[in-house]
């Protein structure tokens, strides 16, 4: 393969893509203002040369589960280096931001259905089997990026499809729970399954809307110019800070209230994996940014007894009480303290609803290892009614 890429921004050519003596050069060859690649990355005449891969294409690269099986099947006939795995997966990378290259034929389809009621037991070996090479997905927990044609309209939605291991038992169980907490907190969330075998947390991309258009994502590790091994240095002042400079004035308040509610609700479950890449600006132009839906919420200490937060927060990782969460409302996300306590009540009464749903899911659970996750999750919902 030559080391170059040709990126396109909306369909449209914007750039080059070069890796030469050991370094990673991006030049703009467009006039178009509106097809910068990233939000930190704005069309200019001086390339942009990194020693690294730049953060904004380092972000459609595979993690953990996945990278080990692209790495497996593929070593021994192409370099797996960052360049050749973004290479290897251009051809299937969907989104505002995509790469010029033969096609690969990746035209396997399934429904909706399919993925909510399997017939088999590897039905997730099956999805990795079919779709790994266009599942250009970070974080180490095993997913795979689906695609599902609605059964209503035929057309072809993009759904995230995650499994666990022994490390983390029904760890699909935990995260739906954990999701439905941000919901019922009126924090924008995507859609999201369990699979009827609980075998499988589902969720729909959010960045492709249902006509196909494609809206920028970038997570806070592309926002504040950091490589993926960072993506737990740092803190979550510093992404109040991002979205202050970011985020559209009109989207700001809205933005703001919703950030504080993910973390409240990050520190009632303990999430100790609610890193930079974990939280991302959603935009259709410059002029209409906003704050990404929550996902990827689960309560780790359910597994890790003493976890502690991925991120500072207050100058310190420790799970922080509603005095010091309220000051941090008010001191970065620009509430009033009326505002901070109000939102932190609506997540508590989220948790509470939860609290009851698991309860009652409780009584009738006969699985151990499902009834042990359920148990300390009522443990931490319940305490964040006290």
């Amino acid at each position: 393969m030559e080391n170059n890429l040709l990126v396109k921004v909306q369909g449209d050519f914007a750039g080059k893509m070069v890796l030469e003596d050991g370094e990673y050069i991006f030049s703009y060859q467009t006039e178009n203002k509106e097809n910068f690649i990233s939000l930190t990355m704005p069309l200019r005449t001086k390339d942009y040369v990194h020693t690294k891969l730049h953060p904004i294409f380092e972000m459609h690269l595979p993690e953990g589960y996945l990278l080990s099986i692209i790495k497996k099947h593929f070593a021994k006939i192409v370099k797996t280096d960052d360049f050749g795995l973004l290479q290897l997966m251009s051809p299937s990378i969907a989104g505002r931001v995509t790469y010029e290259s033969q096609k690969n034929n990746h035209n396997s389809t399934l429904t909706l259905d399919e993925l909510l009621h399997p017939k088999s037991e590897k039905l997730f070996d099956e999805l990795v089997e079919r779709f790994a090479l266009s599942s250009a997905l970070s974080g180490v927990q095993p997913k795979v990026l689906a695609k599902v044609q609605n059964k209503a309209t035929l057309r072809l939605e993009q759904y995230i499809v995650k499994s666990w291991g022994e490390d983390y038992k029904e760890l699909s169980l935990n995260e739906y729970y954990c999701m439905k907490v941000v919901q019922y907190a009126d924090v924008p969330t995507p859609e999201f399954y369990l699979s009827d075998d609980e075998k499988l947390f589902i969720m729909k991309r959010f960045d492709i809307l249902d006509d196909g258009e494609s809206l920028g994502f970038e997570d806070m590790c592309v926002l504040q110019a950091k490589q993926r091994d960072d993506k737990y240095n740092g803190s979550y002042e510093q992404i109040a800070k991002t979205i202050q400079t970011f985020v559209s004035g009109k989207n700001k308040k809205t933005a703001f209230i919703n950030f504080y509610k993910m973390i409240v609700i990050n520190n009632l479950l303990q999430n100790g994996d609610a890193h930079l890449k974990n939280f991302g600006l959603l935009y259709r132009n410059i002029h209409d940014i906003s704050l990404a839906p929550a996902y990827d919420v689960v309560s780790t200490t359910v597994y890790i007894k003493n976890d502690v937060p991925a991120l500072h927060l207050l100058g310190s990782k420790k799970w922080w009480d509603k005095k010091f969460l309220l000051r941090f409302g008010m001191e970065s996300c620009n509430l009033t303290n009326n505002e901070a306590n109000k939102y932190y009540e609506e997540c508590l009464s989220a948790m509470n609803k939860v609290a009851n749903e698991i309860a009652l899911r409780i009584k009738h659970e006969k699985n151990s290892d499902k009834r042990e996750v359920l148990e300390k999750l009522l443990n931490l919902t319940n305490k964040g009614n006290h």
